[in-house]
C-alpha cells in the first residue's frame, strides 16, 4: 500500500493504472487464497469464466481491492481500506455486445417504470459501462445473464474456493476501463493532496 501511495503522488494516472491494475499479480489469489501458483490459477479462473459466459479470457479481469489488497475508491470511508470478508470481488468484462444489450435492457426497464436507480445507471452508461451485481429479473436479458453467472459462481466456489460476492462490471471497450480507473486515480490523488494541505 505504501508503495502505491508513493507512486500515486509521483506518477500519472495512466502509469499507475497500467502498473498496478493490469497484469496477473492478483492479491486475492496470492495472499487471500495463498496460491503458490497464483498467476496460473488466475488464468484457470479466467478460462473457466470464458467458457461459462462466452467471453474471451483476455476480456476478463479482476480489479479493485481484490487486485491490490486494498481499495482505491476515492471516498473517505473506502480509500485504502483493506479487502475484507464483506468485500466484493470486482470483475471487469470487456464486451461491446453485452454492454449494448444491457443498455437496451435498462432502457426497456426504465420505459416500464422499473428503474429506481435510473440516475446511477445512466451515469455509468455515459462512462461506457454497466454494473450487473444485482440485475433486475423482470428483464429477459438479465434473466439470461443470471442463468449464466449463477452456475459460474458455484463453479468458482467449488474449484477455487471463491466465496465472496461478485460484482460484474461490463465495459464497452478497454479504453473505457482505462478511462474509468484513471479518473478514479486522479480523484484519489487530489483527495490525498487536499487532505495533506488541510
Amino acid at each position: 500500500m505504501e508503495e502505491f501511495r508513493k507512486a500515486l503522488m509521483n506518477g500519472t494516472p495512466q502509469s499507475l493504472y497500467r502498473s498496478y491494475l493490469l497484469g496477473h499479480d492478483i492479491w486475492y489469489f496470492r495472499e487471500h487464497l495463498k496460491c503458490t501458483d497464483h498467476a496460473f490459477q488466475y488464468d484457470r479462473m479466467k478460462n473457466l469464466m470464458s467458457e461459462r459466459l462466452n467471453i474471451h479470457p483476455n476480456n476478463i479481469a479482476i480489479v479493485g481491492s481484490a487486485k491490490l489488497g486494498f481499495s482505491i475508491t476515492p471516498k473517505d470511508d473506502k480509500c485504502f481500506s483493506p479487502f475484507a470478508d464483506k468485500s466484493d470481488l470486482d470483475i471487469a468484462i470487456v464486451s461491446s455486445e453485452i454492454f449494448r444489450s444491457s443498455w437496451t435492457a435498462f432502457l426497456e426497464l426504465a420505459e416500464k417504470g422499473y428503474l429506481p436507480s435510473y440516475k446511477s445507471v445512466t451515469s455509468n452508461i455515459f462512462r461506457r459501462f454497466v454494473s450487473l451485481k444485482k440485475p433486475d429479473h423482470r428483464s429477459e436479458f438479465f434473466r439470461e445473464w443470471n442463468g449464466l453467472v449463477e452456475p459460474c459462481k458455484k463453479d468458482l466456489q467449488v474449484l477455487f474456493s471463491i466465496t465472496h460476492d461478485i460484482n460484474y462490471r461490463i465495459y464497452e471497450s478497454w479504453e473505457a476501463v482505462e478511462y474509468y480507473h484513471c479518473q478514479g486515480i486522479q480523484k484519489l490523488k487530489k483527495m490525498i493532496e487536499d487532505g495533506e494541505n488541510d
